[in-house]
């Protein structure tokens, strides 16, 4: 699972129409300092250029009615750009408190991402088997989501190389409507060829840290191999193998990329997690 069932993950319907309104004041801040730039010099426009690509995908995510939290240090982030233009044009304090502030942003989210890309690099890949750990994601319609896709692919691909390998999937049913996670998860491995016998379902977990406490008693109780192969989406594998280590279980990363179309809301949405999720 990608997140604890009472964080902002979980609240994010409540959160759209808030998400929208600061986009929407982003969008109108933006316009305001152009307004202010002009005439554009070629280096005004070029930075007008950058606050409005990436204004566009924001207003490109909600077109496809993917409202996010993970939009709104984007939309926040696209503002500096037309500020500081705004700022060399003419000046002002505004102008230069939102380019400070945009840019604290912009580097913020930065330095996470380059940490949560550091966790995705293995220090050693094992020669054993052992057990590979997949994380559950959303279901829909009976078939894994995109991003669930991507793991359960990546775990296809290390048992691939490690014939032997046991897979515990875990993920407990996250829509009334659907079967649960695990279910879901075993059905597509073994539809790839990998035995039934050496897939381990856990369908009770609702969050990442319910995924981990709940394999860790699995892999305990059936006296399961080391060394353990964490399996979840690149974004999510630094919360994970720190939830990981807090459960007693020290992990080698197998991270699975994530879709180009939502890369930077899922790694954005994850850092807002990370800081400010329980």
């Amino acid at each position: 699972m990608s997140g604890p069932s009472h964080t902002i993950v979980a609240t994010e319907r409540v959160w759209a129409a808030r998400v929208i309104a600061l986009v929407a004041l982003c969008a109108c801040a933006t316009i305001a300092f152009c307004v202010r730039a002009w005439p554009f010099t070629p280096s005004a426009a070029l930075l007008i250029a950058v606050s409005a690509a990436v204004l566009a995908v924001v207003f490109n995510h909600i077109a496809r009615r993917e409202v996010s939290v993970g939009l709104a240090p984007i939309a926040a982030s696209a503002v500096w750009p037309a500020a500081l233009a705004a700022y060399h044009a003419a000046g002002g304090t505004v102008a230069l408190v939102c380019t400070v502030a945009g840019c604290w942003i912009s580097c913020f989210m930065l330095v996470w991402f380059s940490r949560m890309a550091l966790a995705n690099r293995p220090l050693h890949d094992a020669a054993e088997a052992g057990t590979a750990l997949v994380l559950g994601c959303a279901v829909k319609g009976g078939r894994p989501c995109t991003t669930l896709r991507l793991r359960l692919d990546a775990a296809i691909a290390l048992w691939q190389r490690h014939p032997a390998l046991a897979v515990i999937v875990t993920g407990g049913v996250s829509d009334p409507g659907e079967r649960s996670e695990a279910a879901v998860m075993a059905d597509y491995l073994v539809a790839a060829g990998m035995p039934a016998e050496q897939i381990v379902v856990e369908d009770r977990a609702l969050n990442t840290e319910e995924n981990l406490a709940n394999a860790r008693a699995l892999i305990d109780a059936r006296d399961l191999p080391r060394p353990i192969w964490l399996v979840t989406s690149d974004f999510h594998m630094w919360r994970a193998a720190k939830i990981a280590r807090l459960n007693g279980l020290e992990s080698i990363p197998c991270g699975a990329r994530t879709p180009l179309a939502s890369r930077l809301v899922q790694w954005c949405r994850e850092v807002l997690i990370i800081c400010f999720g329980s």
